[in-house]
């Protein structure tokens, strides 16, 4: 079940908000070793502070499975505040019709917890949340800076996307930016890969009433 949760109103939802950051420092901090922000046990940067959303997958025991953070591009956003590089000399993408995902992140201890295909459920259905939030606002992209091992999961997933640009080594990471075409034929295909069937939002909504709430 994908749960969304408004940036905004972050004190609302004080254990979801700390499992979030736990989590994200234990992947990006403590096991991949990136240069990120650590404020106790959180990883949080000022993105957090720009009323991002926060897409938030949980199993049937109610237990955070993985999240990420989904930015409007006309707003502040990683890819080009803070890594222009990896658009290969390209403009910057500042569109109302595109959003970025990032921060994408998945328990480490239910990572084996796969479909048939090895697809891991958390992640595909943090993805197909993304792609039912696209289509239910009218979104065109869904873009991100991620690794290429993630760009090789995605690829497994049903969603291998476009690069933007040629990879580039930013710290000890090959990263690359990678967009994604919102459309029907995507989201059916992912769900078909993860064998997920029906709606996987806790409730049906737009990014607009997302904000909102």
């Amino acid at each position: 079940m994908i749960r969304i949760i408004n940036g905004a109103n972050r004190k609302r939802y004080p254990s979801e908000i700390d499992a979030m950051h736990r989590l994200r420092k234990t992947i990006f901090h403590d096991l991949l070793n990136w240069d990120v922000g650590v404020l106790g046990e959180w990883e949080i940067d000022h993105y957090d502070q720009a009323n991002p959303l926060y897409v938030l997958s949980y199993g049937d025991t109610g237990r955070l499975r993985g999240a990420l953070r989904l930015l409007p591009t006309l707003g502040p956003n990683m890819l080009d505040d803070t890594f222009p590089i990896l658009l290969g000399g390209s403009q910057e993408i500042r569109s109302a019709a595109i959003w970025e995902s990032s921060r994408f992140c998945i328990d480490p201890e239910i990572s084996q917890d796969r479909a048939s295909n090895q697809v891991t459920i958390a992640a595909a259905e943090l993805m197909c949340g993304v792609g039912e939030l696209g289509l239910a606002s009218g979104l065109s992209h869904i873009v991100t800076v991620t690794d290429i091992f993630l760009e090789r999961m995605f690829k497994r997933m049903g969603c291998p996307g476009t690069r933007i640009a040629a990879p580039h080594r930013i710290g000890s990471v090959q990263a690359v930016a990678v967009g994604w075409q919102i459309t029907d034929d995507l989201l059916t295909r992912m769900k078909s890969i993860a064998s997920i069937r029906g709606s996987v939002l806790e409730q049906p909504m737009t990014l607009e009433m997302a904000r909102a709430a």
